[in-house]
């Protein structure tokens, strides 16, 4: 072996530093390491971009797919359809190239009498082309959808006046109620025919028949009810002489009006007071005969010359409804009251068994039986509409003591012969012979029977022990006395016989405007809290008219005050606007 020598030690020391410095250097050298960095950002960046690529186009295929379901359904669940539902759903898949992706078992429809429910639902797998390489062959575009069209049935009161000074001209030059006979009947058959409608009508109805049922309220002073719908009610007894109810101011704060009840399923409850005839006006307009007048009395008599102001209760057809607006006449005074009372008696569900009866009877039709439906019905709408050209003006009505049970009167006819059953008429009736008896004469032993007929040598009243004509007298009922009698000849035979100094006052009560606008907006109110939807039309009236029937509406915007032509563009608004919360998509 060779001695190394001392140099070659050196040099691999050096070459071995040298080495131990680049390698070091190298450890410490960051150029090139953001490639690599890039390399794996441009991976992730072209997987999400493949993937975005590939959810577009399964979204693209979704919203198509989608679209075409939504107008398939909307169009199958049309009740104007005529086509099979289900046909129309796949023909729209057909026409779009789609029908590999829906099943007709999949494409469900529910139709009822007013309704109309079309479910359905379609699924398509879009190949991918990116996401295939992190093992996702496909995605799934799912559709599903729903549309029904469903009518609410609707039950209308029409609430309208036909008070005297609906006679008067209106501004359109024509009088108000002819105005009103125009613009009802218009609402009628827009509600019951055609809610698009433009005259001249053509009578060609898309309304389904037999959902919108109208009751017709015409009322002035007093709402006469008439004899078939009265006795659906519980009224008192007393006599049959009328068809109209008496209210107390608490009736006006509830909305019902006690159904009869010997009807099945209807409670015992406390009965209405029917309507006297009374005739105040006729003595205190200087007539001098006795006999109450029928055109002047509070509830006139139900009779082929007065019931064109009777209710119409639930009229299915606007050609009959018609007929009977067309009859309206004007007279008397204003109860607006009255007949918002009675209005939303005929939507309240506690008239259902006077409904059915009525229905039995052959008087409504036969498809309302349920009516009027409970508060709370789905698909249900109530609503009334108010209509009146003035304000609440004073209404009479005879006290209760004076309204049934016998009378102090007694009556014979003028030859002494009893007063025939059947009645009198207005002449047979200022020749009645009455007589007037007081309790209080017969209690102090004097004569007590006042012959109004008969007079001594001073033009007085005899007095006798018994009545004018004798055995063939008869006394009358109260009832009796206000059918046959108007209020002057009674208060002036209560005078002449000590009960009383001419007073009319003793036997009647009244209500003036004020209170009765009172009562108007409690009755409004208790009907809007049952969620019946009410507008008021105020049609040429004061400012205090349309402020009380504003607030008796359901909003400010469910008031229309209005005058002339605008009475028929009021009501053709209220039937549209009814007709667009009816229809639900």
């Amino acid at each position: 072996m060779s001695a190394k020598l001392p140099f070659e030690d050196a040099t691999q020391n050096s070459l071995l530093q040298a080495a131990r410095r680049r390698a070091a250097a190298f450890s410490r050298e960051e150029d090139g390491s953001l490639l690599v960095f890039a390399i794996y950002i441009l991976l992730i960046m072209f997987v999400v971009a493949g993937m975005a690529v590939d959810l577009m186009r399964t979204e693209t295929e979704r919203a198509r797919l989608q679209a075409t379901l939504d107008r398939a359904v909307l169009a199958g669940a049309s009740l104007t359809q005529t086509l099979n539902s289900k046909t129309v759903v796949l023909d729209y898949f057909q026409k779009a190239g789609l029908q590999d992706y829906i099943d007709p078992n999949d494409v469900h429809v529910v139709q009822t009498q007013t309704s109309k429910q079309v479910t359905a639902s379609a699924n398509m797998n879009v190949d991918s082309i990116f996401m295939n390489m992190l093992g996702i062959n496909s995605l799934e575009a799912p559709s599903a959808g729903q549309a029904e069209e469903s009518l609410t049935d609707l039950e209308i009161s029409l609430v309208l006046d036909v008070s005297g000074s609906m006679g008067d001209p209106s501004y359109s030059g024509n009088t108000k109620i002819h105005e009103l006979r125009s613009a009802a009947s218009d609402f009628a058959y827009l509600m019951q025919c055609d809610p698009d409608a433009v005259k001249p009508y053509d009578n060609n109805c898309v309304v389904q028949a037999e959902t919108v049922s109208i009751s017709m309220v015409p009322y002035n002073h007093q709402v006469m009810a008439g004899n078939t719908l009265l006795n659906e009610f519980n009224v008192t007894q007393e006599h049959t002489n009328s068809a109209c109810l008496d209210f107390d101011t608490a009736d006006f704060t509830t909305t019902a009006i006690p159904a009869n009840p010997a009807l099945p399923g209807v409670p015992a409850s406390q009965p209405m007071k029917r309507a006297t005839q009374l005739d105040f006006w006729t003595g205190y307009w200087g007539a001098n005969y006795r006999h109450a007048r029928n055109d002047r009395r509070e509830c006139a008599p139900d009779t082929a010359q007065y019931n064109e102001r009777s209710i119409v209760p639930y009229e299915s057809d606007y050609t009959e409804l018609t007929d009977k607006i067309n009859d309206l006449t004007a007279g008397g005074n204003t109860s607006i009251n009255i007949g918002v009372k009675w209005g939303a008696a005929l939507l309240d569900p506690s008239f259902r068994p006077g409904l059915e009866d009525l229905a039995n009877n052959s008087v409504v039709d036969p498809a309302f039986v349920g009516r009027p439906f409970n508060y709370t019905r789905a698909r249900t709408k109530k609503v009334m509409v108010v209509m009146t050209d003035g304000i609440n003006t004073a209404n009479i009505w005879v006290e209760n003591k004076y309204r049934s049970g016998p009378s102090p009167f007694w009556v014979v006819g003028a030859n002494h012969h009893p007063v025939p059953a059947g009645g009198r008429t207005p002449s047979q009736v200022d020749n009645d012979h009455l007589s007037i008896y007081s309790q209080e004469r017969d209690d102090d032993g004097h004569k007590p029977f006042l012959r109004l007929d008969h007079t001594d040598w001073w033009g007085n009243p005899k007095w006798s022990w018994n009545p004018d004509g004798g055995n063939n007298a008869t006394q009358l009922d109260w009832a009796d006395v206000w059918e046959r009698y108007h209020v002057k000849t009674v208060a002036d035979a209560m005078d002449k016989a000590g009960y009383s100094d001419d007073r009319w006052w003793e036997f009647v009560d009244y209500a003036q405007g004020s209170a009765k606008d009172t009562m108007l907006l409690n009755m409004c109110d208790a009907a809007k809290a049952q969620g019946v939807l009410i507008f008021t039309i105020g049609f040429e009236t004061t400012s205090h008219s349309n402020q009380v029937l504003q607030q008796c509406a359901s909003s400010p915007s469910h008031h229309y005050d209005v005058q002339g032509l605008e009475l028929t563009e009021a009501f053709n608004s209220i039937a549209r606007k009814i007709h667009d919360l009816r229809l639900t998509n």
